[in-house]
């Protein structure tokens, strides 16, 4: 069993590629709206709001925002300790890090390549689209450096890093299949010692048992 977890620059595929490759592996895909269904079961409804704009200085005291993190986190948590899993974004790189069984890596390419893509999928000038792609990285920038005291940025946190303005999707999918297959997935620390919440763990399931009825 093990759990890959798969950041991604705007514009690199790398949602694309996590779906193909919980297809071709069995996994299961985790990403931002079954984390968010989750956690508006427990009547968090903040989550989109906090992930996706710019906090301003008094929101990062905010109870309901750091309590929305907090079942963001243990929700990544909940989902990993199932194992087979493919998780998307939502900081699973560092919630996860150091776990043994678990494979973290960032899908990245040019800033060229990835303006190209964004202005063809939304129709949009390759101007506008270079401003699209920077904004965004400075979302997630400042989420990971805000909620995680991390830099997005710096490519050593991650196990695998993929381009694809270099490798191909396929090629891309085929790197992180061989990471995972020569995985180590025994150690002191696995997804096998997450204390889990058992209504949570419910929920978790609940909202894929959903999800894979919906794509049957």
């Amino acid at each position: 069993m093990a759990v890959i977890t798969v950041s991604r620059q705007l514009g690199s595929h790398g949602a694309r590629i996590a779906r193909a490759l919980a297809g071709e592996l069995g996994y299961d895909l985790v990403d931002k709206g079954l984390v968010n269904r989750v956690i508006r079961q427990y009547g968090l409804t903040r989550l989109d709001a906090v992930y996706d704009h710019k906090p301003k200085v008094w929101e990062l005291f905010n109870d309901d925002s750091v309590a929305t993190i907090e079942m963001m986190n243990k929700t990544i948590a909940t989902v990993a300790a199932r194992g087979n899993v493919v998780i998307v974004g939502r900081g699973g790189f560092r919630v996860l890090a150091g776990m043994a069984d678990v494979l973290n890596v960032l899908v990245k390419a040019p800033d060229d390549v990835r303006a190209t893509r964004i202005a063809k999928r939304d129709h949009i000038s390759l101007e506008e689209a270079a401003k699209v792609i920077k904004d965004d990285d400075a979302l997630r920038a400042r989420f990971a450096r805000l909620f995680y005291s991390a830099d997005w940025a710096d490519e050593s946190q991650f196990d695998l890093v993929v381009d694809t303005g270099t490798d191909s999707d396929d090629a891309a999918k085929a790197k992180i299949e061989e990471a995972v297959g020569v995985l180590k997935t025994t150690g002191d620390r696995t997804t096998a010692t997450i204390e889990v919440d058992e209504v949570l763990a419910d929920a978790v399931a609940k909202a894929l048992a959903r999800r894979a009825a919906r794509t049957s």
